[in-house]
């Protein structure tokens, strides 16, 4: 998959808790995706700066022309690192690479059953032998895509 497919996938995906999706990338160009449970953090800004930050306070930022770090000015290369005064550490690289660690962070969050509702059906049987009475219960499922309303399915288990 291209690059750009990758991340306009990452940031259009549904996708379970805890991760909160802020802006909107078609719109805009601007969007984050968070986990506030561990503090990982995507963001893309006007489809230029694009940053990834893990829970270990690991952070990876594109090149930008300039940079201020704790009031101080910096002109990052690819491969540089700075460590800030709260002990985050920032190191450059290429927006594929950061796409790519993003991808495989939170891919695992995606929501795959997004636009499926399900309706449970059933049935009860009685059986009676002697002085004893057995009930089963047979479960009919029955799922219809929002997506495609036309499909209907059903699913029986007995």
């Amino acid at each position: 998959m291209q690059t750009n497919e990758i991340l306009q996938n990452l940031l259009t995906e549904r996708y379970i808790k805890p991760i909160v999706v802020e802006g909107n990338y078609a719109a805009s160009k601007s969007a984050a995706l968070l986990n506030p449970e561990s503090g990982t953090v995507f963001s893309v800004a006007s489809d230029f700066l694009f940053m990834f930050q893990d829970q270990n306070k690991n952070g990876w930022l594109t090149i930008p022309n300039q940079l201020t770090i704790n009031g101080k000015k910096y002109y990052p290369k690819l491969g540089d690192r700075i460590i800030n005064n709260d002990g985050t550490s920032y190191s450059f690289t290429t927006k594929e690479a950061i796409i790519e660690m993003a991808y495989n962070y939170f891919k695992e969050y995606i929501n795959h059953h997004f636009g499926i509702q399900t309706v449970i059906e059933g049935m009860s049987f009685f059986e009676n032998s002697d002085d004893k009475t057995d009930k089963y219960f047979v479960v009919f499922q029955k799922f219809k895509s929002r997506i495609h309303p036309q499909i209907d399915a059903f699913i029986s288990s007995n």
